[in-house]
């Protein structure tokens, strides 16, 4: 059996990162739908998806409140607790580019602070009991007691 094993690209590095910059993501789309599904199964109203005017687009927005809820997935945004498996390939591309990750996601919570916004981020592996949700309305409890 000739051709192409399985395992080998076809294109050579330079073209596989210049196809691969061109795809666009919509985040997690199932992670997305838990967080808005306990939301409203707590009812925790007031909020809005994927807002694109809001610098480092959060995945929810409550308008009234200026808070910004970011959920951040532990791989991609390098989650100091969890220990996802690091591609055993290019290992130093990757710690460079989830570290870059890290340090973005600081650089957004700083602006939007500076800016008058609330910022809350709730990692992946949070998710699976809904606690961050009382949080969550601790918080937006406090913001209305200080407006």
């Amino acid at each position: 059996m000739g051709g192409v094993s399985p395992m080998s690209d076809p294109l050579r590095p330079e073209e596989r990162s210049a196809l691969m910059s061109k795809v666009r993501g919509k985040g997690n789309r199932s992670t997305e739908l838990r967080v808005a599904s306990a939301l409203r199964r707590n009812k925790v109203n007031g909020w809005r998806r994927q807002l694109t005017d809001i610098h480092g687009k959060p995945d929810f927005f409550f308008p009234e409140f200026r808070l910004a809820l970011f959920i951040d997935g532990c791989f991609w945004h390098y989650c100091p607790r969890c220990d996802r498996n690091m591609p055993s390939t290019r290992r130093e591309y990757w710690k460079d580019k989830l570290e870059n990750n890290r340090r973005r996601d600081q650089r957004v919570t700083r602006y939007l602070h500076r800016k008058g916004y609330h910022v809350m981020r709730i990692w992946e592996h949070s998710l699976k009991d809904e606690r961050w949700v009382g949080r969550l309305t601790r918080l937006m409890r406090k913001i209305e007691v200080q407006a």
